[in-house]
């Protein structure tokens, strides 16, 4: 089988989050499978389709800085983007791909962990993650588009935690320094491991080489075609647009807390972040024991169907809450969610977890 290999220039953030989604349409439209490699022009933050940037992003410092904060269309956590990661998007056709999400990982991720391997390294696949001795080096997700399945990933190369920490919003300054740290003992990069950055022309031939070998496939070099580009330069543009980037914190601009508070006889909101596979957060206002208001956001990974969340926070706005478990599970039946990181337990369990906390006691 004959799939693109293509090796782009470095990028701006709302480039590198677009590439993709372009590729995706040309593979939807009965393109064949690509593979690209690419890497950031500057850093920037990266923030997941599902969260919100308020609760994750030190915006004084970004600002400040002038960092780009970039919403991108695939889940996961937010992470800041250096040019010290060697990033690559694999895109292929959606029946090339595991319907099972740890499947999917395990195939199209095992040639980047032989990658890391080949240069000495005890690398391993960690659910969607690659580690080395336990760091992660490797952070990778993926996502449905049109007939399309991608997958975006990524290699340490190098890494300033300190730097990273600051562009993260955290609860003190003081804390700021325990994240940097703990940051250091649980990532990793190849110039940390290896004692130096290797060449980039060097990891983009083995990992055509890995690939070839893994997948049974052979590469063609190639650029994006002309519609590709075009598309993408449109994709990137619309990126820029502070709409898009804080779609998730304008949709509940009421409910910008991070933790409980009983306004009224009748009103609480409340907040609380659920550690299930991945975190799971959810902001609520209740009012006379009703949803009054729902936010559900998260670094977990919807695979489909597109715009789920939005869904199910609506299903969920009117709800009483002696009910709640009953509404989710009629979404969770009805729309037959793909998702990586919390289950409908989980869910129920966070809620759970809202009317149980005294604030929200006293009013239901």
């Amino acid at each position: 089988m004959s799939w693109r290999f293509a090796a782009l220039p470095p990028q701006d953030g709302y480039h590198m989050v677009t590439s993709f989604v372009s590729v995706a349409d040309y593979v939807s439209r009965g393109g064949k499978n690509t593979l690209m490699v690419f890497y950031a022009k500057e850093p920037f933050v990266n923030v997941g389709v599902n969260q919100e940037v308020w609760l994750e992003v030190n915006l004084d410092f970004t600002k400040q800085h002038s960092i780009p904060v970039v919403r991108r269309d695939l889940g996961g956590g937010t992470v800041v983007i250096t040019p010290g990661e060697h990033d690559f998007f694999i895109v292929l056709r959606q029946e090339d791909a595991p319907s099972d999400p740890q499947s999917l990982y395990k195939k199209y991720l095992t040639p980047i962990v032989n990658v890391i391997k080949s240069y000495g390294l005890d690398a391993q696949l960690r659910d969607q993650d690659i580690v080395v001795n336990g760091k992660k080096i490797s952070g990778n997700g993926a996502m449905t588009h049109e007939k399309a399945v991608v997958i975006a990933g990524n290699i340490l190369l190098s890494f300033d935690a300190n730097f990273v920490s600051k562009c993260i919003k955290v609860p003190s300054e003081k804390f700021r320094d325990k994240v940097a740290k703990d940051m250091s003992e649980w990532l990793t990069s190849m110039e940390k491991e290896l004692g130096y950055v290797p060449d980039r022309n060097e990891l983009n031939r083995k990992i055509k080489e890995e690939y070839e070998k893994e997948l049974g496939i052979k590469f063609e070099e190639s650029s994006l075609t002309p519609e590709e580009i075009e598309l993408w330069d449109k994709l990137a543009e619309d990126k820029r647009r502070e709409e898009w980037i804080y779609y998730r914190d304008n949709r509940h601009p009421d409910l910008k807390t991070d933790r409980c508070v009983k306004i009224s006889s009748a009103v609480a909101v409340c907040h609380v972040d659920y550690k299930a596979r991945k975190l799971l957060r959810i902001t609520v206002k209740i009012l006379n024991k009703k949803l009054d208001e729902v936010s559900v956001s998260g670094d977990f990974f919807v695979m489909s169907p597109q715009g789920f969340l939005d869904r199910l926070e609506d299903s969920l706005t009117g709800i009483e809450v002696s009910k709640i478990n009953e509404k989710i599970d009629e979404v969770f039946s009805s729309e037959k969610p793909v998702i990586f990181g919390f289950t409908v337990d989980d869910l129920k369990k966070a809620f759970e977890e809202i009317l149980s906390k005294p604030e929200v006691r006293e009013i239901i």
